[in-house]
């Protein structure tokens, strides 16, 4: 939480510089790499829960509001 409460619109707009594990460089904008990060952790949690599923053993609600409601 502490990246979160320090992130402005001009943090959010602004660029990063990474290098791939192949060794190329990149610059990206830092809300663009977010949204990414969370469509891809979307992706991936349903691939495994229909995987899941089609081995008869069904994850139910993978939704992360169900998860914390639990606690």
């Amino acid at each position: 939480m502490a990246f979160v409460y320090i992130l402005t619109d001009e943090r959010l707009n602004g660029h990063f510089d990474y290098t791939s594990t192949e060794g190329t460089p990149y610059k990206r904008i830092l809300w663009h790499a977010i949204g990414h990060l969370v469509n891809q952790v979307t992706q991936h949690r349903s691939e495994a829960a229909v995987m899941l599923t089609n081995f008869g053993h069904s994850p139910e609600e993978v939704d992360l509001i169900y998860f914390l409601s639990e606690m």
